[in-house]
C-alpha cells in the first residue's frame, strides 16, 4: 500500500471532529445563553408542559438534521427530507388498513424512507446534480403522499399514537431517540472507516476516487441514512401533532439545512462535526418556543430561520479561502495534493 493511501486511511480518532467541536464552543455557549434568557424573560418557558413541548419540537429537527448533515459532509444535499417526513405521517395514519396494523406501519415508514434515499443516491451516482435530484424526488414523494392521504389532518390511530407519544417524565421518547441517533452518528462519522471515507469524499472527490475509495457506495449510504432519519423525523412530528399531513414536513428542509450550517458543517463537504447539530437545533427550537409562548405570529419564525441561513452562508463565504484540509487527510506525495476547487458529486 502506498504512503498516499495510508495517509488517507481512516484513523481510530477523528482529529477533524475534535477540531470542529473546539470551534463550536461559542455555539454551545450561545445555546445555553438563549435558554437562560428565555427562562428569565418567560416564566411559562420553565413549566413542565413547555419543556415537554420544546423537547418534542426539538426531536424532529435533530433527527432530520443528522441525516442532512451526513449528506452535506459527503458533499451533497437532500431537499427531499420534508416530503419523506410528510409521507411518514401519512403511512402511520393508514395503519388500520394495513395487514399487520401498527406493527407493520413503523417498519414500512422506515423502509419507505430508505427506498427514497437509495433512489436519490442512485440518481446522484448516475450524474444528476444532488440539488436537482432531491428536488425532483421531493415532488414525486409529496405527490405520492397526497394520493395516499384520505383527508389533510387525518388523525393517527390511538394505539399507535400512545406508543409514539410515550414520555419519561417531561422527556418525550423521540427526544431520547434523537439524542441516541445523534451520538451514534457522530461516533460513526468520526471513528469508523466508512465515516472517514464520507468525509474524505466530501472534501475532495477526485482525490478519493484516485485512491480507490468507495465513492458510489458511500453516496447510497449517506442518502439512504438521510431517508431513514427523515422518516424517523416524520414519526416524531406525528407524535407531537397527532395528525397526518403530506405537507407537514415543508419547513423541515430549511430547518435541517439551517441547523447543519449553523452547526459549522461546511456546505461544500468534508469538514464539521455532527455533534454540533445539537446546540444549533436547540437555538432554533427555543426561538420557536418563545414565539409560540408570546403569541407572536409564527411567520416570524420562518423569517428568523431564513436570516439565520443567510448569515451562516455569508460566514462560510467569507471564510472559504481559509479552509484547510485536515492533517489526517493530507497526502504525503506532492502529485496527490488536493485540487484547488472541489469536484462535482459522483458521476
Amino acid at each position: 500500500m502506498s504512503s498516499t493511501t495510508r495517509a488517507f486511511r481512516p484513523q481510530a480518532l477523528s482529529t477533524t471532529s475534535l477540531r470542529a467541536l473546539s470551534r463550536a464552543k461559542f455555539l454551545w455557549i450561545l445555546a445555553l445563553a438563549v435558554i437562560v434568557i428565555a427562562s428569565i424573560a418567560l416564566p411559562a418557558f420553565r413549566s413542565t408542559v413547555s419543556v415537554n413541548s420544546l423537547l418534542a419540537s426539538l426531536a424532529p429537527i435533530v433527527l432530520i438534521a443528522v441525516g442532512q448533515g451526513i449528506v452535506v459532509m459527503w458533499g451533497g444535499i437532500d431537499l427531499s427530507v420534508g416530503a419523506i417526513a410528510g409521507l411518514a405521517t401519512v403511512v402511520l395514519s393508514l395503519s388500520p388498513v394495513l395487514p399487520g396494523g401498527a406493527a407493520l406501519a413503523v417498519p414500512l415508514v422506515l423502509i419507505a424512507g430508505l427506498v427514497v434515499g437509495l433512489a436519490n443516491g442512485s440518481g446522484v451516482i448516475a450524474g444528476i446534480n444532488p440539488l436537482l435530484m432531491t428536488f425532483a424526488a421531493s415532488g414525486v414523494v409529496q405527490g405520492f403522499a397526497l394520493l395516499l392521504q384520505s383527508t389533510p389532518g387525518a388523525g393517527i390511530p390511538l394505539p399507535l399514537l400512545t406508543v409514539l407519544g410515550t414520555s419519561l417524565g417531561a422527556v418525550p421518547l423521540f427526544a431520547l431517540i434523537a439524542l441516541v441517533v445523534l451520538i451514534v452518528a457522530w461516533a460513526w462519522m468520526g471513528q469508523s472507516r466508512a465515516g472517514r471515507y464520507v468525509q474524505a469524499v466530501g472534501y475532495d472527490q477526485r482525490i478519493a476516487t484516485r485512491l480507490g475509495f468507495p465513492v458510489r457506495r458511500s453516496a447510497l449510504l449517506v442518502y439512504g441514512l438521510s431517508g431513514v432519519f427523515a422518516s424517523l423525523g416524520g414519526m416524531a412530528i406525528a407524535s407531537r401533532t397527532y395528525t397526518a399531513d403530506a405537507l407537514v414536513g415543508a419547513s423541515s428542509v430549511i430547518d435541517s439545512i439551517a441547523t447543519v450550517l449553523v452547526a459549522g458543517i461546511v456546505i461544500t463537504g468534508g469538514i464539521g462535526s455532527l455533534l454540533s447539530i445539537l446546540p444549533a437545533a436547540v437555538i432554533i427550537a427555543v426561538v420557536g418556543q418563545v414565539i409560540t409562548l408570546t403569541g407572536t405570529d409564527t411567520y416570524y419564525q420562518t423569517i428568523f430561520k431564513g436570516v439565520l441561513l443567510i448569515a451562516a452562508m455569508g460566514v462560510y463565504g467569507l471564510a472559504d479561502r481559509g479552509l484547510k484540509i485536515p492533517w489526517r487527510l493530507r497526502p504525503k506525495d506532492k502529485d496527490a495534493a488536493p485540487a484547488q476547487t472541489r469536484s462535482e458529486p459522483a458521476r
